[in-house]
């Protein structure tokens, strides 16, 4: 959890731990329950829940809603690269729509050296991903409360809270 390891830890992971003392000349012995982890968002340091955690648990009929708007924006912007987005789950995992969007709604050319075109490894998808954050905290918006890994790892909250972010701050921008 401390370096952030771009896996997906098992949530309420306790172990028990064999406690030997010497007393007396004597070695007594005891078993102590430690807990490892505890739920994933408080491991992540996320401690309140947002509208998605709400949309996904109370209102899932309306997510398809949210996701239409959501992929409306994008394609708006990313169909000026001839790029057309259906998935947003699936699309987003390996950064490269996200670093091009970034380029488009800030209007810059993002060079093709600063990131993987075509990601073959865990590992490049989530340097692109992070790169796309880098590019969003340089254009003024908040450092995304989701992890470079939970994109990566088809997340759809993280995806749709990234999303979400780039749509209240340029919906209006054409």
């Amino acid at each position: 959890m401390h370096f952030q390891a771009p896996i997906r830890l098992p949530e309420h992971v306790s172990v028990q731990v064999v406690v030997v003392k010497k007393r007396d000349g004597l070695l007594q012995t005891g078993l102590v329950t430690k807990e490892l982890t505890t739920t994933t968002e408080m491991m992540l340091g996320r401690f309140e829940r947002d509208a998605f955690d709400t949309l996904l648990d109370h209102a899932p009929d309306k997510l398809n809603v949210v996701k239409t708007s959501l992929i409306t924006f994008v394609n708006k912007h990313l169909n000026k690269l001839n790029l057309e987005v259906t998935e947003l789950e699936s699309q987003f995992a390996d950064g490269v729509y996200l670093v091009l969007l970034m380029g488009l709604l800030e209007d810059y050319f993002v060079p093709l050296y600063n990131f993987f075109l075509t990601p073959e490894s865990f590992e490049q998808k989530v340097h692109n991903v992070a790169f796309a954050f880098e590019l969003m905290q340089d254009g003024g918006l908040k450092k995304p409360k989701a992890r470079p890994e939970d994109v990566v790892n088809l997340n759809l909250k993280s995806t749709l809270r990234v999303l979400y972010n780039l749509f209240t701050n340029y919906k209006n921008s054409d």
